[in-house]
């Protein structure tokens, strides 16, 4: 019973599968509607599609063998029709950024040399001024006159006995110095506690003679007046500087001199920053690149790889070598 079941199925089958068979070749043979002929026996023509329409163009395969995309959209571009995965574009960047850099550099040193004219300028316009030459004119007037007043002091006290036999230890200790200087043992401490006593000698003999020149010169009316003098001039001459130097700070020319320099400086550094930027970025593409391609030269051997020394793997070679092969090592670049 069970036999002459298995027999059945197995004749009616085959004839199933190529009945359906036979159904689905007249399915794919029958003619679309696009394509049925009309009355006049001429067949109809498709009508043309919109812009709008039109399917989109197959996308571009960037893989690069080795099942990986490109890794820089734009960075290589395309070459007559093949893709690159050299970084063109950060490399081509780094001069332009370097030349930025060089100008922004220049541009803030010409701004800052342009100001520092124009305040020499502001200065020996101000120093060739009547009221200024008349003041430098008065205290240079009164410097003169207060060191006469000082030499005819100084030469009254050099007839006194006491300052001349302070003055003549002061140089005999003088001579004595040097000559120690000289001669003197340097690893020696008893030569150099020699030369200590004789300085400190020499500066009591010394502050003994600036006590008796000052005294003298406070005691005379007319070194006093003519300190006195020399004091005013000095003092019109200083206020003139300094209203000068806020007069220069507070000008409107050098606020905008100051300002141009300031802006240039900013300028410098961020295109300096930038420069540093676009080299660093250029190392890491290159990087990239370099590792993407790492194996490359394995791609382009028709054979295994031939190592002269019989390990590693790939044994046996057809004769071609990989790029970079010397025949002792593999080049690395």
């Amino acid at each position: 019973m069970r036999t002459q079941r298995t027999k059945r199925i197995g004749t009616v089958l085959p004839a199933v599968v190529i009945a359906s068979a036979v159904s689905l070749l007249a399915v794919l043979s029958a003619p679309t509607s696009a394509q049925t002929q009309p009355s006049g026996g001429m067949m109809q023509q498709p009508a043309p599609q919109s812009p709008m329409q039109q399917p989109a163009p197959p996308s571009v395969n960037n893989d690069n063998g080795y099942g990986q995309g490109n890794g820089m959209n734009g960075s290589g571009g395309g070459s007559n029709g093949y893709y690159s995965d050299y970084p063109a574009n950060e490399v081509n960047i780094v001069p332009g950024a370097r030349a930025n850099a060089v100008r922004a550099r220049l541009e803030q040193e010409l701004l800052q040399s342009n100001m520092h004219r124009w305040i020499e300028r502001s200065w020996d316009d101000f120093t060739h001024n009547r009221d200024y030459t008349d003041a430098s004119a008065s205290e240079r007037k009164a410097q003169d006159e207060y060191a006469r007043e000082r030499d005819r002091v100084l030469k009254r006290l050099q007839q006194d006995s006491n300052y001349r036999a302070l003055s003549d230890l002061v140089a005999d200790l003088s001579d004595r110095i040097e000559r120690e200087r000289v001669h003197a043992d340097r690893s020696s401490a008893s030569s150099t506690d020699n030369m200590m006593g004789l300085a400190t000698l020499k500066l009591g003999y010394t502050s003994q003679l600036s006590a008796m020149e000052s005294a003298a010169l406070n005691a005379d009316n007319g070194v006093k007046d003519a300190l006195h003098r020399l004091q005013d001039a000095a003092s019109r001459t200083r206020d003139m500087r300094h209203g000068f130097d806020r007069e220069v700070r507070r000008s409107p020319d050098f606020l905008a001199w100051r300002a141009r320099v300031d802006e240039a400086k900013i300028n410098r550094v961020v295109s300096a920053t930038y420069l540093e930027g676009v080299i660093n970025a250029r190392c890491i593409a290159l990087d990239y690149a370099y590792w993407v391609h790492r194996w490359d030269q394995y791609r382009y051997t028709s054979g295994a790889y031939l190592y002269p020394y019989g390990y590693g793997y790939g044994y046996g070679s057809n004769g071609y070598y990989p790029v970079g092969f010397t025949g002792g090592y593999m080049r690395r670049y």
